[in-house]
């Protein structure tokens, strides 16, 4: 039995890596975001400048930790420092992900539970989507499945776990501080427990808590606990936007969305998107006590996670966004996978209508995702585009070239970073040097000659003298000297 349950793991594990794979560089979005961690990776490996700050988040004067830009160090190295390196590490994450899943919930309930629930994490679209976005966030999902199996274990009392409860305690602010609110669950543990840690447990959680917090601590302590006190700041300052019942209302709409589209992304149902379905999901939890499955204290745990969170960012004056509830995700889908896993052992009709409730999520999401109709204006386009205008202005012998856009706000972005790698001299565009026109989408403008998916590319329409191009191009590469947006060295 052992056999066959690793060979299905292995068989989930080969899925959820097609899914992740799949015409990953042909989809590969490099926007702002691609910028971004590229020039903090080039900082890193380039201008040899030790890190203890990744970007600056939505959150005046709060930034995301270092650690996910290491990450993808030697990725970026391996391929040269070309960005499509940035690839394979979220992809390894994803698999170790699909395997948490199995591990923990083989662990703390049966393995079938285990496999049902990784099994749904390497094929829902939703996960595979945001396990195929480059972004630090993209350790939600693995840091909520290991913080589940910490809550469990406390709340059994089993507190060899507290140094794992350390380090991903520390790890929130290399992930997104939107986690802190989760941390309501800890307590609540610990007291179901009725038991008291020991000296050396206790010892332990603080030594990892405090070498994950290192760059934290180190940063605090050379810039005046600037973070802290802008944490502080943002927890006190007048709300802006909607607040009281309003804001609730929105916080279980971002949920109730999110939970939605974790299930049946990329369709939306009205039975499904609304606050009954959420609940439904969360009151059979009760059927699951009943049947032996799950006991009352874990049910405990599950709430106090979710009403920590909602009652957080119901009262926080920050603005919100879905991605803020990320880690809600895993307490629906462990619930979906304990029923999933009741309907199966309860007879033969139920075991062949949850392999075929599971076939059909598996066809329905492979269907989808091979015929996705994707717009192509990611990494492919903006890097032959970028290649096309090096080698046009080489051999027409210009020292450096001034780069417009004709496309709405945001869209400008993702070609800085292949410009340096291409070690264009830039400045910025003016009648004294030739200009690029880069038109997002090629449709905007009649005068594009040249395209790339939906970029569209107006080489400069004249030229001014050489003496003239040289004088102008006397200034420093602009593309080095201004300011990213969110990067700060």
């Amino acid at each position: 039995m052992r056999r066959l349950h690793l060979l299905i793991l292995g068989v989930i594990l080969l899925i959820g890596l097609f899914f992740r794979t799949y015409q990953i560089i042909g989809r590969f979005e490099f926007a702002h975001d691609g910028d971004l961690y590229s020039w903090i990776v080039k900082d890193i490996l380039v201008n040899h400048h030790f890190r203890l700050i990744g970007q600056l988040t939505s959150a005046p004067g709060i930034f995301v930790g270092p650690l996910f830009y290491y990450l993808l160090t030697p990725f970026f190295l391996l391929t040269k420092m070309d960005p499509v390196g940035a690839l394979l590490p979220v992809t390894i994450i994803g698999l170790i992900t699909i395997f948490s899943y199995y591990f923990v919930l083989s662990k703390l309930f049966t393995k079938e539970v285990g496999l049902i629930a990784a099994f749904l994490y390497a094929v829902l679209i939703s996960t595979v989507t945001s396990d195929r976005w480059v972004v630090p966030t993209v350790t939600t999902s693995l840091w909520a499945i290991w913080y589940f199996y910490t809550l469990l274990n406390l709340a059994r009392g089993n507190f060899f776990i507290l140094p794992l409860l350390g380090i991903l305690i520390g790890l929130i602010w290399h992930v997104h501080i939107a986690l802190i609110p989760t941390l309501v669950a800890v307590p609540v543990a610990l007291l179901i427990s009725k038991k008291i840690p020991n000296r050396k447990q206790i010892l332990s959680f603080i030594f990892t808590l405090f070498v994950t917090s290192l760059p934290l601590i180190i940063f605090e302590l050379r810039h005046g606990f600037g973070q802290t006190l802008s944490l502080v700041g943002n927890l006190d300052s007048a709300k802006t936007g909607p607040d009281g019942l309003y804001k609730f209302q929105l916080v279980l709409e971002m949920i109730t969305k999110n939970t939605n589209t974790l299930f049946f992304a990329p369709q939306s149902f009205i039975l499904t998107n609304n606050v009954v379905f959420i609940l439904a999901i969360l009151l059979s939890a009760f059927f699951l006590i009943k049947k032996k499955l799950l006991s009352l204290k874990d049910l405990l745990l599950f709430y106090s996670w979710i009403i920590g969170v909602v009652l957080f960012f119901s009262i926080s004056s920050s603005p919100i966004s879905e991605y803020y509830f990320a880690s809600l995700d895993a307490i629906f889908l462990i619930i979906a996978s304990m029923v999933l896993y009741l309907l199966f052992k309860s007879s033969k009709f139920g075991r062949l209508l949850t392999l075929s409730i599971l076939s059909l999520i598996l066809i329905k999401n492979a269907y989808f995702l091979i015929n996705q109709d994707y717009y192509n204006k990611g990494y492919i386009e903006r890097k032959a585009l970028v290649e096309y205008i090096s080698k046009d202005a080489k051999s027409r012998g210009f020292p450096c070239i001034g780069i417009s856009y004709i496309t709405t706000p945001g869209e400008n972005t993702g070609f800085r970073y292949f410009f340096y790698l291409k070690g264009e001299h830039l400045v910025h565009p003016s009648v004294e040097i030739p200009v690029y026109n880069i038109v997002i989408p090629e449709e905007l403008s009649k005068e594009v000659n040249q395209k790339f998916g939906h970029i569209g590319l107006i080489p400069p329409t004249s030229v001014p003298p050489k003496n003239v191009i040289e004088k102008s191009c006397q200034i420093p590469d602009t593309n080095l000297s201004d300011s990213v947006f969110g990067y700060v060295e």
